[in-house]
């Protein structure tokens, strides 16, 4: 598993990806282990007014995805039935972990788009035929994108597998979503790599530059005068112009 944190503007986003443990039998390892994930993300950097008990709670959006490996609890030919048909809801009533986000058992607070598409697990690789071995395990939805934020701030478009894309025992999944961000005011912080950047800080820093840059030569300051920068044009404009609207974000995620 592995997790990256991002900075939008005035907007956090946290991708999670994991790989749990397989196997119809093993729910309750699965929701252990989404635990033991979500503890072990470092947060330590953020300030302490950015701090809570869930750790979810410290980022505006969050996407979690990867082969989950939660499985249909129903028996094969009721599956095979269901999806020659194209009628999922069956399949979906036995879904593990529709069950188990419902039951507030695992990825509390997190949600999932309609699924409209068949079973992605487990094919015989190269082929469209579900698995054929002795094992004749359940079509399953294994492979999941869930996602929860703060306000609504996340909107599906698209939620879908690639058919033709059968190298693997898996088909792969995708979604596309839409993430409004909030306003970045010029005097906030951002998280940086060696620390946090403080916008203020910066400014001030730039118009000390400026004026350094005016008390030159003439050729000089020409030249510099030339290379405007976009920071000093919304430092010295009203905080508004960053701040009066919001913009969106367009995620894909597979």
């Amino acid at each position: 598993s592995s997790g990256i944190n991002a900075e939008y503007g005035g907007t956090s986003i946290l991708f999670v990806t994991a790989h749990l443990r397989a196997h119809a039998s093993k729910v309750k390892e699965r929701n252990y282990e989404t635990e033991r994930i979500a503890s072990s993300l470092d947060f330590s950097r953020y300030p302490k007014e950015r701090q809570h008990n869930d750790i979810f709670d410290k980022v505006d959006c969050a996407f979690w995805f990867g082969d989950l490996n939660y499985r249909n609890t129903c028996d094969r030919q009721t599956a095979e039935d269901s999806i020659s048909r194209d009628d999922l809801q069956p399949l979906l009533e036995c879904d593990q972990l529709t069950q188990q986000v419902r039951e507030k058992q695992t990825l509390t607070g997190f949600t999932e788009a309609p699924i409209s598409f068949p079973p992605t697990f487990k094919f015989d690789p190269g082929t469209c035929n579900y698995d054929t071995s002795t094992k004749q395990r359940v079509p399953s939805w294994t492979d999941r994108i869930l996602f929860r934020s703060s306000e609504d701030a996340i909107t599906n478009k698209s939620y879908h597998y690639c058919p033709s894309l059968m190298s693997s025992d898996h088909r792969p999944v995708f979604g596309v979503y839409l993430v409004t961000l909030k306003p970045s005011p010029i005097s906030q912080t951002i998280r940086a790599a060696s620390g946090w950047f403080d916008k203020r800080a910066y400014a001030q820093g730039m118009k000390r530059r400026q004026y350094v840059q005016r008390t030159r030569s003439p050729s000089t300051k020409e030249h510099h005068m030339k290379q405007p920068s976009l920071i000093m044009k919304a430092v010295n404009g009203p905080a508004k112009v960053m701040a009066s609207h919001k913009r969106s974000l367009v995620c894909s995620v597979m």
